[in-house]
């Protein structure tokens, strides 16, 4: 691939990905508004089933993403046709058995997803699921053959209609205008894609050998995405099945706020991963290789994170009276998740640092420690009758404690001495402290009454942030001192229009 290309590819597929979260912000707070809090409750919940729909592939995906490339290198066409069908074979029995397994546990015992929607949606639900796994078994080989433009079309046309469709539908079918227009939108993507692929993607699916190893080796990066997905969504399914679905509703605000404030650390991740293979691998398997570029990106991810959690918190209260009022009854699990994703955007570089040094199995039982910790944390609040209140914050108190785990692990990987670890851990988590005593002692001074007009909540939204950003910015100045967060900030490759157009502008 030239470079070029290569470069305006990338640039499009990040820019691709602000537009989707854009658009899926917009949605839920149009959504929001328009159905209230049990009818967005029980589309969250719908989603939950299809987030976990997913991971029916077992790694499959991640494991054509090692193999397809090497294979096309290798220029055998007979061996590469054999793992582009064992991979379209584990993609469609995996997807059919999940389906098969949720509708036989809906029709065995009664659930909130099946009451809320009936077999219809169930079934709408379950054919997006298929789908989005075809899709991406379609994404992965178009990815490895270069083309890179055709996945970053598959985000925007299911995110752009089924964000136009379903909030346009809204008014005359409910919440069933957003399962509708995600159908729709699902059904659009995949026939692009498969428009896209110009015979490179087989369409018949052909068992062979290639079967195993392609969950063999895929398997470590599933686990990690796994674990990932049942970390941040485990306090949702404990509401729905506990709380009920108007309970998620309410939920629902503080589970976008989360979902947004971790799009840093999750870009960041993005980025970071193949440079970190890249200096490792180039330096013969150095964990010394690569200490300085992780402790360097964890240290400006430590800083600028929770001035983005203090901020959420200070505006949240505010912020929600002014544009879903009938979500009030959520802002106190806002507010405290906001801190819950400062703590939790740690993770990410934790765990490809790990990766990276080839202990990716140490993820595992770290993983299923940290979520039993969690549904542990999470059921205990529940049978206190602490509400979503009490979920949200047993859930902050499960990601403090795996990032605390699974960051000890990383710098161990690291080869750094005991007193570096512990100095490594306080420079991460002291930001997070100094904002939260900060933004909660703003708070406390600032006058706030629930009829206050909304200029004057909107001039104290505004003071507040001001107040926060300066008094912040002055007592970590000291922890970012010689950091070069502007270099950072510039090596994560945003998007703008002008790199765009240097990327495309010809050579003189």
């Amino acid at each position: 691939m030239h470079p070029r290309k290569f470069v305006r590819d990338s640039i499009g597929f990040v820019a691709s990905q602000y537009v989707i979260r854009a658009l899926l912000i917009v949605r839920g707070v149009v959504g929001m508004r328009l159905l209230g809090p049990l009818g967005y409750g029980a589309w969250n919940a719908i989603q939950l089933m299809m987030d976990y729909g997913g991971l029916a592939t077992l790694g499959t995906q991640q494991g054509l993403d090692q193999t397809v490339p090497a294979r096309i290198l290798e220029g055998d066409q007979a061996r590469l046709a054999s793992i582009k069908r064992a991979g379209l074979f584990n993609v469609l029995t995996f997807s059919l058995v999940f389906v098969g397994l949720c509708l036989g546990y809906m029709a065995a015992k009664p659930s909130p997803i099946a009451g809320s929607w009936g077999p219809m949606g169930v079934a709408l639900a379950l054919g997006c699921v298929v789908l989005t796994n075809l899709s991406y078994y379609y994404m992965t080989l178009l990815r490895s053959h270069g083309n890179i433009g055709a996945v970053s079309g598959w985000f925007l046309i299911q995110g752009g209609i089924g964000t136009v469709v379903g909030l346009a539908l809204i008014p005359a079918a409910g919440m069933w205008g957003l399962l509708i227009g995600w159908t729709v939108a699902t059904l659009a993507a995949t026939v692009f894609v498969q428009i896209q692929s110009h015979g490179r993607v087989p369409l018949l699916p052909r068992p062979s050998p290639d079967v195993g190893l392609l969950l063999r080796i895929g398997f470590p990066m599933f686990v990690f995405l796994s674990s990932n997905l049942v970390m941040r969504s485990i306090d949702r399914i404990i509401i729905l099945k506990f709380l009920g679905t108007r309970m998620l509703g309410y939920y629902s605000v503080a589970v976008m706020a989360l979902m947004f404030l971790l799009y840093l650390p999750d870009a960041i991740a993005f980025v970071l991963y193949p440079r970190l293979l890249r200096e490792y691998h180039s330096s013969g398997d150095r964990p010394e290789a690569v200490r300085a570029t992780a402790e360097r990106f964890l240290r400006g991810l430590a800083v600028v994170m929770p001035a983005l959690c203090g901020l959420a918190y200070l505006v949240a209260r505010d912020a929600v009276l002014l544009v879903l009022p009938k979500f009030f009854a959520g802002v106190t699990a806002l507010r405290v998740l906001t801190f819950g994703a400062g703590a939790l955007s740690f993770v990410s570089i934790a765990s490809i640092t790990l990766m990276t040094l080839q202990r990716g199995r140490l993820l595992l039982p770290a993983a299923a420690g940290m979520i039993a910790l969690g549904a542990g944390l999470d059921l205990l609040a529940v049978w206190l009758g602490a509400g979503i209140n009490g979920v949200a914050r047993a859930t902050i108190a499960s990601y403090v404690v795996n990032s605390s785990i699974l960051l000890w692990l990383a710098f161990t990987g690291l080869r750094m001495k005991g007193w570096e670890r512990a100095g490594a851990m306080l420079r991460t988590f002291l930001p997070l402290g100094i904002s939260f005593a900060l933004a909660y002692g703003l708070d406390k001074a600032l006058p706030w009454a629930l009829e206050m007009s909304h200029p004057i909540r909107f001039a104290r939204m505004v003071a507040g942030a001001l107040l926060f950003l300066g008094v912040y910015g002055v007592l970590v100045m000291p922890l970012v001192r010689g950091l070069g967060i502007k270099t950072l900030m510039l090596e994560l490759n945003l998007p703008n229009p002008f790199s765009i157009r240097r990327a495309e502008a010809p050579r003189p």
